[in-house]
């Protein structure tokens, strides 16, 4: 009955509500707790799907569990990053969480003047652009198995700081940075254990510099926030059982893992992109 009580106004279907967000939070907890970071992708359009096609309903809820899980999984692989990779990325995170605020506050004024179809198109040119980039990665990856092994990915000041942008708009935008972040993290070769913390840890200081856009935007309501305290069990079931996976897999295993989900969300949002675009 307490669950029941977090429901926001408005949501015509409950059953759909608590199934498609609790997989949906199932998933991303996963991911950050270091099992198969693609598939963390999945759960912002199954958080859509569960809110009726309310887009900032979802973001909104989906911001603080993000931040929860951020702060249980981090418990789990505390001081195992490695924290150069992460300290190059956060000047430009902070400059695309500013450009992913200035674009959220745009789409609001589309909604609010009737445009919302340009608000859509524009959401899925962004999700096309990182569904392409994500499989396109694996493509190279995949090419590259046959070559010599290559030398680990050592990234300078400047390359760190562009996929640092990069990042922080589309996490800003979409929750969708994971495929960026791991394009980013996999090439340097880093043991499995430090490959998610480093990651997680990445993710945990844009989240906190998230909740200021998001508050400002009128993002984090108290439908949203109700929303996000229905699915805390989720979260807790999600983050034990990525943690039981990553510890029971072969790092090569969990690589191979890593990329099959990568691919799997890169072609599901080329093609819920597509559709959008093209077919609706």
């Amino acid at each position: 009955m307490l669950g029941f009580s977090f429901i926001p106004d408005g949501i015509d279907h409950v059953a759909q509500f608590l199934i498609l967000g609790a997989l949906s939070v199932l998933l991303v907890s996963m991911a950050k707790a270091g099992f198969g970071g693609g598939v963390g992708l999945l759960s912002v359009p199954l958080m859509i799907y569960a809110c009726g096609g309310r887009s900032q309903l979802a973001n909104g809820i989906m911001l603080p569990i993000l931040i929860v899980n951020d702060y249980v999984a981090l418990a789990a692989w505390w001081r195992k990053w490695n924290l150069r990779p992460v300290l190059l990325m956060l000047p430009g995170m902070v400059l695309g969480t500013a450009l992913g605020w200035a674009a959220l506050w745009g789409f609001q004024q589309l909604d609010v003047s009737g445009a919302s179809v340009q608000q859509k198109q524009a959401d899925a040119g962004l999700m096309l652009g990182v569904g392409v980039i994500a499989l396109g990665f694996v493509v190279l990856q995949v090419v590259g198995l046959r070559r010599r092994e290559p030398l680990p990915f050592r990234p300078v000041l400047w390359q760190g700081a562009c996929v640092g942008a990069a990042a922080g708009l589309t996490s800003t935008l979409a929750h969708a940075a994971g495929p960026i972040a791991n394009m980013y993290m996999l090439p340097q070769r880093m043991a499995k254990e430090q490959f998610v913390a480093s990651t997680l840890l990445y993710f945990w200081i844009g989240n906190q510099i998230k909740l200021l856009p998001y508050g400002c935007l009128g993002l984090l309501s108290a439908d949203s926030v109700g929303g996000s305290l229905a699915f805390l069990p989720a979260v807790v079931a999600g983050t034990a059982l990525g943690v039981y996976l990553n510890r029971r897999v072969g790092q090569k295993q969990f690589l191979g893992v890593v990329y099959v989900l990568l691919a799997l969300a890169g072609a599901h949002l080329v093609i819920n992109a597509v559709q959008k675009l093209w077919f609706s």
